[in-house]
């Protein structure tokens, strides 16, 4: 028996018009925090430019976007964990394998990404976690929903984080990567990235480890408890997310908890959910799904793009460039992906990273052009 991917018509369009949303936050905060500057000085300084608007685009993106994008892209993996599971085990292919190489691809595709175009990357932790949660994938909504809430508060009483640099190394840190991500040539970039990925970035990603874990989790107790399978069927549920996601989040977020995460974060990207939801099932966001669609591609596009920019391979934009000009770039560039992702999708059936990603898994080469 031939085994083949989800076609068009197998797609939920609501669920692409939300990761294509998503996306756009996902691109804005990596390249305000992650490529016009040294993501360890972002943590230690919260304002990297003088002037009003700099500190308003600073406050808007912290408030409203940073980790609320990637903790609904996170969501939205985690409901496409249980759609491709749910297909596999429909065609009779088994499911545990089937994702075990998906995941093993996509580590591939992480690790590539980290060190070679950026060590910002979400792509490995993805994949890690996915490994993770395939053994629960049988277990009844309600328990998975239960892990992914124990999950998710595990790092508000544990430290999982390593003993992170002094004050003084982590000063002496960020001046060397303004110095090499600046002016550096790819190989000298690419060896700092390489060391810096490995003695920083890894641990880090150690410990937001569980918090994503269990985002996947949500997402796949979501679709299995049909919570997302027909969304237009519970706009009052949606309408209430929404309001409720907005009022704990924004009442909260002048509350410094250690548990911000559950009444802030997660509120917040609720609710531009329920909104996006909303607004798709009133006839809306439909520009939005091509994107989504070629999450994917597009991220990955992101970073050799934003790297071509502000590394001193390219145009060297590095620590130059202040947050509201970092926010009108962002726009552009996410305004040429929506374009290029219709084209592309005229023509083709996959993004390209999409395409390989199905073709590495499935173990044969798809046909590409529509029509084929």
């Amino acid at each position: 028996m031939i085994f083949q991917p989800v076609g068009e018509t197998g797609r939920y369009r609501y669920l692409d018009v939300l990761r294509g949303i998503a996306l756009f936050g996902v691109l804005l905060v990596n390249l305000l925090t992650g490529f016009r500057m040294s993501m360890f000085q972002h943590f230690a300084q919260a304002h990297s430019h003088p002037g009003r608007v700099n500190w308003l685009v600073d406050t808007l993106v912290a408030t409203f976007v940073e980790f609320k994008a990637l903790t609904l892209f996170t969501f939205l993996f985690g409901v496409g964990i249980a759609i491709q599971a749910e297909r596999s085990a429909a065609r009779g292919v088994p499911v545990t394998p089937f994702l075990l190489r998906r995941f093993l691809v996509l580590m591939a595709f992480g690790l590539a990404h980290m060190f070679l175009i950026w060590n910002g990357d979400i792509l490995l932790l993805y994949a890690v976690c996915g490994l993770l949660i395939v053994p629960s994938l049988r277990l009844p909504p309600r328990v998975l929903a239960l892990l992914g809430f124990a999950a998710i508060l595990l790092p508000s009483f544990v430290s999982l984080n390593f003993h992170f640099l002094s004050e003084a190394a982590m000063r002496a840190h960020v001046e060397a990567a303004n110095r090499v991500y600046a002016h550096g040539d790819f190989l000298e970039i690419l060896r700092f990235r390489s060391s810096e990925a490995v003695r920083l970035v890894l641990p880090l990603l150690w410990g937001v480890l569980p918090r994503t874990a269990g985002l996947m989790w949500w997402g796949v107790a979501a679709w299995r408890s049909g919570l997302l399978r027909k969304p237009e069927d519970h706009r009052g549920a949606l309408a209430t997310l929404l309001i409720a996601g907005v009022a704990l989040g924004g009442v909260a977020s002048f509350l410094h908890s250690r548990f911000e995460d559950l009444f802030v974060i997660i509120p917040l990207a609720s609710a531009y959910a329920g909104a996006v939801l909303l607004w798709y099932h009133s006839g809306g966001g439909r520009a939005f799904a091509a994107a989504g669609q070629m999450a994917l591609t597009n991220y990955l596009a992101q970073s050799v793009v934003l790297g071509c920019i502000f590394y001193g391979y390219g145009f060297g934009l590095f620590g130059r460039l202040d947050p509201t000009a970092g926010l009108g770039l962002a726009i552009a560039l996410y305004v040429i992906q929506l374009a290029a992702s219709l084209l592309w999708l005229r023509r083709y059936r996959f993004g390209p990273a999409e395409w390989l990603w199905r073709s590495l898994t499935y173990g044969r080469i798809f046909p590409l052009r529509r029509g084929e």
